[in-house]
């Protein structure tokens, strides 16, 4: 009896891993809105979460993914603050900060604080309260979505990579704080075991999709990278699994740092940037949704003599047999340089950071034309010591096109992502 439940869950197991995607979700402690800003933008993007496996703060994530109420998630990500999460004593507050790159500190202060994380450890009993605010065991448990931790058994010493079936009823609260258990938090104990945070061991349990037999897998990636991880990404290499990876362009933040402002800004770029991993936008900058040559669409549009104005900004038009050429060989010069496809959405990117235009948020092409214009008549440009590029001629040339010629629609979905960011980033209408 016991072999044909197992068998049966193998076969659901292996169905939901070869129609769904297996969601990885890395540790990285105060840096876990990200994963929230990520798992929206799966939402958004319709793509069905067939299993979710996590480590550390991940594992916390992987359970509400798993549930499956994102509205409860984001309200606790933005409602988070050190004191639900832990209770440390002054030195160890002091220790805390100093590791976030404080400098109001003393030696003394320091070595207070690194005796008090030894003796006692530091107090997370405000993270099970919010865990079990948070987490529905048993919803979990029947969403219909695997789900996996990591954490490391000090007592036997040994890892554990544990699926949902593997964690005893009534205990997911108690692995998750098991597996979130960052060094120098007070031990977490489990039916008489001491656990410790399984980013020793495994921080981005890739291994786990594999064994579920994933073969379509997003890695959300916050923290280190252990021998483990990388051993299992060469390993889904080689067994044909793609694994499409999701990295912050910044950092926002520490391990411990759970200022309310910065976890925003991690919620907003987790959105952005898995967008980004999946080719709806463009930039390394700022985040363009577009998916075509929108600059040829508008100097197509313009008649022949405008097209011959622009392109002085350029060059001398002579040296061009038509404006057709000129503008091919133009795309062709950008695409050379920058070795990127949509190579002038790409300038535009570039524009926008020598502008210093504000780079978190989704941006259609006449929005970030618009702010290039705003930038460019407000501040002027500074061009780079060493480019390939005359910035200014083409800023110039840029700016001519958005002036004189129709600015083509967004693309139809632009509104939808867009407007779902600025929920997202709490953006009022």
């Amino acid at each position: 009896m016991k072999k044909s439940v197992l068998a049966i869950l193998f076969l659901m197991i292996l169905s939901l891993a070869l129609s769904n995607v297996g969601l990885v979700l890395s540790g990285g402690g105060a840096k876990g809105g990200y994963e929230i800003g990520a798992w929206k933008a799966l939402i958004d993007m319709d793509i069905t979460i067939g299993g979710v496996y996590g480590t550390s703060v991940g594992s916390l994530n992987a359970a509400a993914v798993g549930q499956g109420d994102f509205g409860k998630a984001l309200e606790v990500w933005r409602d988070i603050s050190e004191s639900k999460v832990m209770k440390p004593t002054q030195g160890q507050k002091t220790l805390i900060d100093a590791y976030g790159g404080s400098n109001e500190w003393s030696v003394g202060e320091l070595f207070q604080g690194a005796i008090d994380i030894i003796k006692k450890g530091i107090d997370v009993s405000p993270l099970r309260e919010l865990l079990e605010e948070l987490i529905s065991e048993n919803t979990v448990r029947n969403s219909g979505i695997d789900f996996g931790l990591v954490t490391f058994d000090l007592t036997d010493l040994r890892p554990e990579m544990l699926f949902i079936e593997d964690i005893p009823e009534g205990k997911l609260i108690d692995y998750i704080m098991a597996s979130a258990d960052f060094p120098g938090f007070q031990t977490v104990r489990v039916d008489g075991k001491a656990f410790i945070d399984g980013g020793i061991y495994s921080n981005q349990p890739v291994e786990m999709a594999l064994q579920r037999g994933f073969r379509n897998i997003v890695l959300v990636d916050i923290g280190r990278v252990a021998l483990r991880d990388r051993i299992a990404r060469f390993q889904a290499f080689v067994q044909g699994a793609e694994v499409t990876h999701i990295v912050p362009r910044i950092m926002y933040g520490s391990t411990l740092d759970f200022d309310p402002e910065k976890i925003q800004l991690q919620i907003e770029e987790g959105y952005l940037d898995t967008l980004a991993a999946f080719g709806l936008v463009t930039g390394e900058y700022t985040y363009i949704f577009e998916d075509r040559d929108v600059l040829e669409v508008m100097f197509d549009s313009l008649p022949v003599q405008k097209q011959l104005e622009a392109i002085e900004f350029i060059g001398d038009p002579a040296r061009w047999p038509s404006p057709e050429s000129f503008y091919e060989d133009f795309a062709g010069s950008l695409e050379k340089i920058y070795k990127l496809p949509m190579p002038t959405l790409v300038l535009l990117d570039n524009l926008a950071r020598q502008l210093k235009i504000g780079n978190l948020m989704l941006y259609s092409t006449g929005e970030i034309l618009k702010e290039i214009k705003t930038a460019y008549e407000r501040d002027g440009i500074e061009l780079p010591e060493e480019s390939l590029i005359p910035y200014d001629r083409a800023v110039d040339f840029v700016l001519y096109l958005y002036e004189n010629a129709p600015l083509p629609e967004s693309p139809e979905n632009f509104s939808f992502f867009k407007s779902s960011f600025d929920t997202l980033s709490d953006v009022k209408e």
